[in-house]
């Protein structure tokens, strides 16, 4: 590869990554205008509406020219940038915690490479098709932000919308859980599920060298009510689909509503109700970033039953990328950042149990809180059971790390 290709890559690489990043960030918008019961569309038609719009204009070309000129300093050269104090992140703590230096990241997250499953289920779809869900999208939301990825775009807005070709040709649904039933994603943006993480489950397994094949038998562990799942059957109907979850109303409705996957309730501690060697690929979104260290090891342990060997296990942690996310989003306090960082760099694990006695949707375990883990405390306690394929710094939404493991 030519410097000039190479150069082109990394460009096409970074505008996939802002586009996944503007993705899950309008989807979360979404998901509070949809739990506030707001109509944009007819907030939108109110006087002085097209005066508001006017100043978000404005106030989106001032906020892009503030990143244009922070990207441009970022790439003065270094002997520029010498003058000022810098630390090593991953190094000793000891600094001060209100820093936001702190909480900086010099690694970049790694972005996925491809994105099979919406490119699979976009193939199914003709011009003409395109067409009219582009006829249908004359009341949606507001647009997304700018670099969003218009095909998810056009397939989720399809399912919302109930354009029959998107519905009849690509087997995504337009079932959408109810306010009572525990779900990761609601309104507009999540209908027929969320093609984001179908992507980043096949393009992970496919990046470790684990193709979805038919005849495969694939498990989502800790599935909810499906909205992973239920993608990728759609794209793969020729693989056998399970999906487990402890949450009862969220399984159950599952198991109502989307046919094609084999759904099931699974106890809070291992073993699960399969047979030894049931599966050849079992993913987990956010699980591991929940479990207490016995509990994450055990656990580990049941994949290694329930998997054939050879097999593959996807799972998303929280790591020092978190750290850099949740001070920049100002999710987590400086100080409890601080502590977290210094018990990755002490012993590669921290854990706080802080769902508190009503637990998380009905999961009350002391062992079930929020966990943080380094490669280094994962690959010393998977030595000689499992071997690590693939890494992924901050590939889940420029947040979680993403491991994949092949059963041994």
């Amino acid at each position: 590869m030519t410097a000039t290709d190479q150069g082109v890559e990394d460009e096409r690489i970074e505008r996939v990554a802002a586009a996944h990043a503007a993705l899950a960030e309008a989807q979360d918008r979404a998901y509070w205008l949809d739990r506030w019961n707001l109509d944009l569309n007819a907030l939108m038609r109110r006087r002085g509406a097209d005066e508001f719009r006017a100043a978000l204009r404005v106030a989106r070309g001032v906020a892009r020219a503030a990143i244009h000129a922070k990207r441009r300093a970022r790439a003065l050269p270094e002997r520029l940038r010498s003058a000022a104090p810098t630390e090593d992140t991953n190094g000793p703590p000891g600094a001060s915690a209100s820093s936001d230096a702190t909480f900086s990241r010099s690694m970049p997250a790694a972005p996925p490479r491809s994105s099979p499953v919406t490119d699979l289920l976009c193939d199914r779809l003709s011009a003409a098709d395109l067409e009219e869900v582009e006829r249908s999208l004359s009341g949606s939301p507001a647009p997304l932000v700018e670099g969003t990825d218009l095909r998810r775009l056009h397939l989720n807005l399809g399912v919302h919308h109930g354009v029959p070709a998107v519905l009849e040709r690509t087997g995504l649904t337009q079932a959408m859980p109810p306010e009572d039933v525990h779900a990761m994603g609601r309104g507009p943006y999540a209908s027929g599920g969320s093609l984001y993480y179908g992507d980043l489950v096949a393009d992970g397994l496919s990046g470790a060298g684990f193709e979805l094949a038919p005849g495969m038998r694939a498990l989502d562990f800790g599935c909810s009510s499906g909205r992973v799942v239920r993608v990728l059957a759609a794209a793969h109907p020729e693989i056998q689909w399970h999906g487990c979850d402890p949450i009862p109303n969220a399984v159950e409705w599952a198991q109502a509503h989307l046919p094609g996957v084999a759904f099931s309730l699974s106890p809070e501690a291992p073993p699960l109700a399969y047979e030894d060697a049931s599966f050849d690929a079992v993913y987990a979104i956010s699980i591991w970033s929940h479990f207490d260290a016995p509990a994450a090891l055990a656990w580990l342990n049941e994949m290694h039953r329930i998997l054939r060997p050879g097999g593959a296990l996807l799972l998303s942690t929280h790591g020092y990328q978190t750290i850099a996310h949740d001070r920049r989003t100002d999710r987590r306090q400086s100080a409890q950042l601080e502590e977290v960082r210094a018990a990755l760099f002490d012993s590669g694990f921290w854990f706080l149990g802080e769902f508190g006695p009503q637990g998380d949707h009905g999961v009350a375990n002391p062992e079930w809180g929020t966990a943080f883990l380094t490669p280094e405390w994962l690959l010393s306690r998977t030595s000689g059971k499992w071997a690590m394929t693939a890494f992924a710094p901050g590939r889940v939404e420029d947040n979680q790390d993403m491991y994949v493991l092949e059963r041994r």
